[in-house]
């Protein structure tokens, strides 16, 4: 256990936890935006993580202390409100509106977590701390959910009560993770494979020191442009219900019957989907020509169609395709900033760290900051005792 965690604790409540629960991050290697879009994602869940010591209570009042912001948020369980706190505790607020509305009576419960995710890169900090307190919520309140259950409650309480529209990646890439595994996530089905990973390379993340957020006009204009390509394609073809039915063959043919705009996000969906499966087939023959092209496409089609990179991404993008020991780089999560992704060789992390950190630095004049990262164990619980 976080031995400042567990002293903020003791702080806090003069009394030893009795629980820890654990989620990861999560970041997605290839699919930008093909989640709501019904299509497939290649994810992979991180060892950063956010960590919850707590201990149940009988008050019918969750009292949760984060180490980050250093505030306290205090939730009703029989309504799910939030009676005092932070913004950070509409998450699990939400959480709370959503299992009672699936008619659980909740129970309660004291807390205190840090996390290792930072806030606003796209690494799923919010959706880490939604399994957090799904499984913390269930396992107090003497009830067992099942790990899709899980990923499609938090992923309503996202969009219902928290106001995202986001699709189901970060709640299941987050709950489903596996240790020395990546994920390829099919979102229309809900099921995964395990992807092969070569052994010689590893995850760099770099934070572009640019926060992003999801709750602007953008995220909910690309995804209602989508929406407007499959109302048109499904008149010519009624079997057309997402995007992920849509074949490049076919976008090219009636592309003329979409405005400009759902034109540009729709061939970069039906593009995008169809990279996650060149992925696999990179990974599992670890070709890195193909990883490198795979990636810069990806990049290009979220720069020039989707339109979801920012200066700070195009300077980012730069350093790190020119840094030591990389493979392949592009974006990650949703865009609008936060972080981006390369694949690098292993035995190079510091040279690499320290290319990509003077070279943005120089293009930008923004520190920015780099993890090299591991696969993780999805959302669970221990005992602290």
């Amino acid at each position: 256990m976080n031995c400042d965690l567990q002293s903020k604790f003791n702080e806090l409540y003069q009394a030893k936890p009795k629980f820890l629960a654990y989620s990861p991050g999560r970041v997605d290697l290839m699919g930008s935006h093909t989640d709501y879009n019904h299509g497939y994602v290649v994810t992979m869940p991180i060892n950063l993580e956010i960590e919850c010591a707590f201990t149940p209570n009988d008050t019918g009042v969750v009292d949760l202390y984060s180490c980050d912001f250093n505030t306290t948020i205090k939730i009703d369980t029989k309504t799910g409100e939030m009676i005092e706190g932070d913004d950070w505790g509409k998450y699990v607020s939400a959480v709370a509106k959503v299992l009672i509305d699936e008619g659980h009576k909740l129970k309660s419960f004291t807390g205190a977590f840090c996390s290792t995710i930072p806030v606003g890169s796209g690494l799923s900090s919010s959706a880490a701390l939604e399994a957090t307190m799904m499984a913390i919520l269930a396992q107090v309140s003497g009830f067992e959910l099942d790990k899709k259950t899980m990923a499609l409650l938090s992923q309503r309480a996202e969009n219902v009560y928290v106001g995202v529209n986001c699709g189901i990646l970060d709640q299941y890439s987050v709950i489903f993770g596996e240790r020395h595994k990546a994920i390829k996530l099919d979102c229309r089905e809900l099921s995964h494979i395990q992807v092969a990973w070569p052994k010689d390379l590893m995850v760099a993340i770099c934070n572009t020191n640019k926060p992003r957020t999801l709750h602007g006009s953008e995220y909910d204009d690309r995804r209602a442009q989508c929406e407007e390509a499959v109302c048109e394609f499904a008149k010519i073809d009624s079997k057309i219900t997402h995007l992920r039915d849509v074949s490049i063959e076919f976008f090219h043919e009636h592309k003329d019957k979409l405005s400009e705009g759902a034109a540009k996000r729709a061939q970069f969906i039906i593009e995008e989907n169809n990279r996650t499966h060149e992925l696999e087939e990179a990974l599992t023959n670890a070709d890195y020509p193909l990883l490198k092209d795979v990636f810069n496409r990806s990049f290009e089609g979220a720069r020039d169609l989707f339109e979801i990179a920012n200066d700070a991404m195009e300077q980012m993008y730069k350093a790190m395709s020119t840094a030591p020991g990389v493979v392949a780089s592009r974006q990650a999560g949703a865009g609008f900033g936060g972080c981006m992704v390369s694949l690098i060789y292993k035995d190079k992390l510091e040279e690499f760290k320290k290319g990509v950190s003077d070279t943005y630095k120089e293009l930008t004049g923004i520190e920015c900051e780099i993890y090299g990262v591991k696969t993780a164990k999805g959302t669970h619980i221990e005992s602290a005792e």
